[in-house]
C-alpha cells in the first residue's frame, strides 16, 4: 500500500514480529524448565544484563538480555507491546530496517542501563527494544504527521510518557534502558529512513555517527573493571563457573 500523498510504503505483513514472538515465548518457557524465569541465577546464566560480568568481558549480555523476561505478567505486557508497535513499524519500514532499529534500541537500552542503573541488579526484558520502535515511530510522526495520526496519535505519545514514568516511579523497572531505547530507535530511524526515502548526504553522515557512537559505547561498557568492586552479596546456591561466589544470589532483578 502507497499512500496518496506522501512517499510512505506499507508492507502487508509482519514476518520478523511474529519471530521475535516466537524466540522470546520459547525462550520463556526454556527459563521455566531450567529452574524458573525469576530466579537471578538461572537469568545470569541464559544471559542477563549484569554490569560486574560485562565489565569482565562479556559484552553480549547487551544484546541476549533483550529476550529474556523475569515472569509471565512482564512476558504478556511486552508480548502485547511488540505484537502493536512491531506489526505498524516493521510494515512501514520493511523488515530489513525493523530489524536494526529493533536491534539498535535494545542495545543502546541495555547500554544506558548499565551506565546508569545500579549494578548490583540484573536487567532482562525487550521493553529497550520495544521503546526504541516508540522512537522510530516518533521520527515517523515528525516526517508525516497526518499519517503519524492516523497510524498512532497522540494517545500514542501519551502512552509512551505514562510508561516513561512508571518506570522512574517503580523500583523494579528499568526506566534508564527505556530511555535509551527511546533514543536509540529515534536514531537509528533518522540513519536509516523509510525504504522509500531517497539517500543524501546527511542520513550517510548519521549512519556513521550512529555505528561511530554504538561501537564506543560498547568499548566503554566492557572497559575491565573488577567484579568484586560491586556486589558483595553472598550465594546460598552455587553459581555458574564464570561468576565468582560471592557475587550473585540474591541480586534483585530490574525487568524493562
Amino acid at each position: 500500500m502507497i499512500y496518496p500523498d506522501q512517499p510512505v510504503l506499507v508492507q502487508r505483513k509482519a514476518p520478523l514480529t511474529l519471530a521475535l514472538l516466537a524466540a522470546n515465548i520459547l525462550v520463556f518457557i526454556a527459563l521455566e524448565a531450567s529452574g524458573g524465569s525469576q530466579n537471578p541465577l538461572v537469568l545470569l546464566e541464559w544471559g542477563a544484563k549484569f554490569t560486574p560480568l560485562i565489565r569482565a568481558g562479556q559484552p553480549w549480555r547487551l544484546l541476549t538480555s533483550m529476550f529474556l523476561h523475569a515472569g509471565i505478567l512482564h512476558l504478556a505486557v511486552n508480548s502485547y507491546s511488540l505484537h502493536n508497535l512491531g506489526n505498524v513499524v516493521e510494515r512501514l519500514f520493511g523488515t530489513p530496517r525493523f530489524a536494526l532499529i529493533y536491534l539498535i534500541g535494545g542495545v543502546w537500552g541495555s547500554l544506558a542501563s548499565t551506565f546508569m542503573s545500579d549494578p548490583r541488579v540484573l536487567g532482562v526484558g525487550a521493553s529497550g527494544a520495544i521503546f526504541g520502535l516508540a522512537g522510530c515511530l516518533f521520527y515517523f510522526g515528525l516526517r508525516y504527521p497526518n499519517h503519524f495520526r492516523v497510524l498512532a496519535g497522540w494517545r500514542f505519545i501519551a502512552i509512551v510518557l505514562i510508561n516513561l514514568l512508571i518506570g522512574f516511579s517503580s523500583s523494579h523497572i528499568d526506566g534508564y534502558a527505556h530511555i535509551g531505547g527511546l533514543v536509540g530507535g529515534f536514531a537509528a530511524a533518522v540513519a536509516l529512513g523509510l525504504p522509500t526515502e531517497r539517500a543524501s548526504h546527511v542520513r550517510s553522515t548519521a549512519r556513521l555517527f550512529l555505528a561511530v557512537a554504538t561501537l564506543a559505547a560498547i568499548v566503554m561498557a566492557v572497559s575491565p573493571v573488577p567484579v568484586s568492586t560491586f556486589v558483595p552479596v553472598s550465594l546460598s546456591t552455587p553459581a555458574p563457573a564464570s561468576v565468582p561466589g560471592d557475587v550473585l544470589a540474591r541480586s534483585a532483578v530490574h525487568i524493562r
